[in-house]
């Protein structure tokens, strides 16, 4: 048996949608509820969030003062390795007169100088297969340009020094051959030099008494600085070696003034 609804449509449509519109507010009803509560939980967590930031924000600024402290000793310690180095480096030339105590010191009795000149020059092979400079080309200068002063003249002098080296030239006449290459291999050892070489030794025609005329060569080691060069922090220069070297072995032979052994000037040039 069928139900036969003798009402129109739309008052079947009002009575469905009367009966639906309470389950409707229950549904806004419960998500209004659900964001109420989801924002009393963020407004919790963000409460808890401004509460742990403010106790890490001492912390965080006191690290951050100690970045830009640590940033600060840095450059100033990069600063200050420059300006070791450049003063270091500076130190390299050996003094003339320590190098002329270091040739006179174990110079024998039957020894005598004519000449010594000490000198700076490029070595043989060196001076043979490098092509003249030309200068800097502008990327270099455009690289030393972005390097702290010291750094540049640092780079500067190592380009101009690093490939010479100092060399000291002896000539003389000797009566003792023997004495003579005692007295280079005793120079030899001495810490100032990396070798002695003799280059020529000849009679000396027309002497009552046998004479032999030298010329000798002694390569000078590398300075502070410098490829090979001594690593030890460097000695106070001092300008009265060659006097006391002379003075002390003058007062071993019982003279009573220092006599230097040097028949001719000193000479010091530059090649």
């Amino acid at each position: 048996m069928h139900d036969i609804d003798f009402l129109p449509a739309q008052f079947s449509e009002r009575r469905s949608r009367r009966q639906a519109q309470p389950w409707r507010v229950f549904v806004v009803l419960a998500i209004v509820a659900l964001m109420a509560v989801a924002a009393v939980v963020q407004r919790g967590r963000h409460k808890l969030l401004e509460a742990d930031l403010a106790a890490v924000a001492p912390s965080y600024e006191s690290a951050t003062q100690q970045n830009r402290q640590l940033a600060a000793v840095q450059a100033k310690l990069q600063r200050l390795r420059s300006l070791a180095g450049l003063y270091a480096y500076l130190q390299h030339p050996w003094p003339r007169t320590q190098l002329l105590a270091g040739v006179l010191e174990p110079l024998p009795e039957d020894l005598t100088f004519e000449r010594v000149q000490i000198v700076r020059e490029k070595p043989p092979v060196q001076a043979t297969s490098e092509r003249p400079s030309r200068g800097e080309t502008p990327l270099e200068e455009e690289q030393l340009a972005k390097l702290p002063p010291p750094e540049r003249d640092l780079k500067k002098l190592r380009g101009e020094y690093d490939t010479m080296r100092t060399v000291v030239h002896l000539a003389g006449t000797t009566a003792d051959s023997a004495s003579l290459h005692r007295y280079l291999g005793e120079l030899g050892k001495n810490g100032l030099f990396v070798k002695a070489e003799l280059n020529s030794l000849e009679s000396v025609p027309g002497k009552t008494n046998p004479l032999m005329r030298f010329q000798a060569t002694v390569f000078v080691r590398p300075g502070y600085g410098q490829p090979g060069g001594p690593t030890s922090a460097p000695q106070p220069k001092r300008d009265d070696r060659l006097a006391s070297a002379i003075e002390a072995r003058s007062a071993s032979e019982g003279r009573t003034k220092p006599i230097p052994r040097l028949r001719v000037g000193l000479q010091s040039g530059h090649k």
